[in-house]
């Protein structure tokens, strides 16, 4: 599949996460609100703290939440989106790479050496 293929695949069925409890879907929410407003976004978060309304000054661009593991990103505007779905892409990503380096500390500490410099896993 292309690049394209994959952006419209995520566009349109969302980008699976991970199942979350409704404490840890809150807790994602609330730290993709804050990276957004970072990314100099016009949000707002919704009664349940479980949505957040991206808009420009003009309009609204872009309903985010998380539904069943997956993260949805719906269109509210043909001009403006694309930039709202590459910031959620962005945090998604740094995200995954804040995760890959606890579990290799993790790794990391699990390797013991003996006098000689080997190394056991």
């Amino acid at each position: 599949m292309n690049v394209r293929e994959e952006v419209k695949r995520a566009i349109k069925y969302g980008i699976y996460i991970q199942e979350f409890s409704l404490k840890e879907e809150k807790q994602f929410i609330s730290e993709l609100f804050k990276f957004l407003i970072n990314k100099k976004n016009f949000c707002i978060l919704r009664d349940d703290d479980r949505t957040i309304m991206v808009s420009s000054i003009e309009e609204e661009l872009a309903e985010v939440f998380v539904h069943a593991g997956t993260l949805k990103i719906i269109p509210q505007s043909n001009e403006g989106y694309f930039e709202v779905f590459m910031d959620v892409l962005e945090f998604i990503a740094n995200r995954h790479k804040e995760e890959m380096k606890k579990l290799s500390d993790v790794d990391d500490d699990d390797e013991s050496t003996e006098e000689d410099g080997e190394i056991w896993l």
